[in-house]
């Protein structure tokens, strides 16, 4: 059977971004950058931008494209104590980072597109709501869970790094285990997490988020106590 050469090539390099992911997981993006182009463009990234779309809840997003009010940062920071925004802030505060801006999705391709975007720029949402740290483990357990509850292939490849790393450094591999097992207890919940409207949100407390999102006997059992202490 002839393989195509330009699959062939690809194929090669999202096996080695794999292991480059695995072995120097600081450098994520600029190492995962083919992996996720190979699956993206695959018959597996077309099913799971098809499988988004048959939660009505996605599809109704999708359908209206729905993108709310984001705040500047200076906004956030002025919100109550304890809220989702002012919290999800503070979180890139700490890290010194700073939060994206949503994007400009006017020119996107098709709902499918448009949700793996939303997920895209809504996943450090989900690790504020979550109280996931921004470490393997952390990143592993939101990969388990958009693998398992939204069917991401690019999640599940990435997912299979951190894995390897675990390997690799076997004195995170306890840890990295609990955070893949807490990851899919959240799916069990569904794509609930890509279906919110957090931009109508910013000013709740986070524990009203989280008890609207059955999170609460979860978090009382997850393996980054000091995470949510900070989260709270």
């Amino acid at each position: 059977m002839k393989i195509d050469p330009d699959l062939r090539r690809r194929t090669l390099r999202a096996a080695i971004a794999l292991l480059e992911t695995a072995h120097d997981p600081e450098h994520v993006f600029p190492h995962a950058v083919p992996l996720l182009d190979a699956l993206g463009s695959s018959a597996l990234g077309d099913l799971g931008r098809a499988q988004l779309l048959e939660d009505p809840a996605l599809s109704a997003l999708a359908a209206e494209r729905y993108w709310g009010p984001w705040p500047s940062a200076a906004e956030l920071r002025s919100l109550p104590n304890g809220s989702l925004g002012q919290l999800y802030q503070a979180r890139f505060d700490r890290l010194g980072l700073h939060a994206p801006p949503p994007p400009d999705t006017s020119g996107m391709d098709g709902p499918g597109a448009y949700l793996q975007q939303r997920l895209r720029f809504t996943h450090d949402i989900h690790h504020t709501v979550l109280a996931i740290p921004v470490d393997v483990p952390g990143e592993a357990a939101g990969s388990a869970y958009y693998a398992s509850a939204l069917r991401q292939p690019a999640s599940a490849a990435v997912l299979t790094a951190w894995i390897f790393h675990g390997f690799e450094v076997p004195e995170e591999n306890e840890r990295l285990w609990n955070g893949i097992r807490f990851g899919l207890e959240v799916a069990r919940l569904g794509p609930t997490l890509l279906a919110m409207r957090w931009e109508e949100g910013w000013a709740l407390p986070i524990a009203a988020w989280r008890q609207q999102l059955g999170l609460v006997e979860l978090l009382a059992a997850t393996p980054f106590p000091e995470e949510l202490a900070l989260l709270s």
